[in-house]
């Protein structure tokens, strides 16, 4: 399939910035007094006009793996995105009183998903709430003609005209207002990404490239230097997202400060899966689970021993404290799969 290739792809980074960020970054590694350990990544995404056609050209032009692109929007989750809880929503002023118009679910079914739109007014003491239920009714039409899409509907949205017209032009006023947003918003999510879907893939990608999660922070990352070139075009991709959108790693060096908070970090979320995992065989032991139940706790523990065999070589550490963690688990799990007689 031949993509377009989008006006937004000529903002942001271009991949010849991204080669000169690297040998940039990279070039500490020459330096025998301070060789790159490797990244501190810390990201933030703001909602832009992205759409999945952007991420495509934009994976392609930065080379980077299309198994982490954004799967095609679906209406169904535009329409959630836009009457959920952090959807359309409006607060006013009405004299001594304020109101709110928010949207309240109603029913879902293969057919519909039904929400409506409700006014509360909330006194000046704020001690008393008055409620008009059923302003509008903001209904998701299921496509289910052969070949549709999956999520593929419509929004049809129905005003009560007689309930709206009992109130003042201050409130018909804002009820309008906020009908006519609702349309032009789930309109705009079933083009463009949510910030939210954005963070959700960028957060993915680095997980993907054996991240550790720095303890005690919000969204900060170390990445080994051996992804340092992706690390890269990720902090281009990022750039080209929207306005304030940004990826930005930070070079460590490979000092004895640097590896202790990485291997603190690493250790302590190892340990809490560990814990967690412990608890979960023990419960599978209590409740005798299926045995598909039991295999997805194998493969828990096949996923931490793996990542602490790779972070020990990669830190060129001995993590005894995990190992000694895995190792209490691994005989939990040879319990479990003991066949009782």
């Amino acid at each position: 399939m031949t993509i377009s290739p989008p006006s937004a792809r000529r903002t942001g980074i271009s991949p010849w910035e991204v080669r000169q960020d690297f040998d940039a970054y990279t070039s500490t590694m020459d330096d025998d007094q301070s060789p790159l350990l490797g990244h501190l990544v810390l990201y933030s995404v703001f909602a832009g006009r992205v759409t999945v056609d952007d991420m495509k050209w934009w994976f392609r032009d930065l080379n980077l793996d299309a198994a982490f692109l954004p799967a095609p929007i679906r209406p169904v989750d535009a329409f959630d995105t836009v009457t959920g809880s952090r959807g359309v929503r409006r607060t006013y002023s009405l004299g001594s009183a304020s109101a709110t118009l928010m949207i309240r679910h109603v029913t879902r079914d293969a057919r519909q998903v039904v929400r409506h739109l409700v006014r509360e007014v909330r006194d000046e003491r704020e001690t008393r709430l008055h409620y008009d239920a059923g302003l509008a009714e903001c209904v998701f039409l299921r496509d289910k003609t052969r070949g549709a899409g999956p999520g593929a509907g419509i929004l049809s949205i129905r005003s009560d005209r007689e309930a709206i017209g009992h109130l003042s032009e201050v409130d018909r006023r804002q009820v309008y207002e906020v009908l006519e947003e609702l349309e032009d918003s789930f309109r705009h999510h079933c083009v463009y990404l949510t910030a939210d879907r954005l963070r959700s893939h960028i957060r993915s990608y680095i997980e993907a490239l054996s991240a550790i999660r720095i303890h005690n922070t919000r969204g900060a990352y170390f990445v080994h230097r051996e992804h340092a070139r992706t690390v890269m075009a990720l902090r281009a991709l990022v750039s080209r997202m929207g306005d304030g959108s940004r990826l930005t790693p930070i070079p460590l060096a490979d000092q004895q400060e640097m590896r202790e908070m990485i291997i603190t970090s690493f250790t302590t979320k190892a340990q809490n899966d560990l814990h967690k995992l412990g608890m979960d065989i023990a419960l599978a032991q209590r409740e005798h689970q299926s045995d598909s139940e039991i295999r997805k706790l194998h493969r828990r523990y096949q996923a931490l021993r793996t990542a602490t065999a790779e972070h020990s070589s990669l830190l060129r550490t001995t993590l005894d404290d995990t190992n000694a963690a895995l190792d209490l688990v691994q005989h939990q799990l040879r319990v479990l799969l003991t066949p009782t007689t």
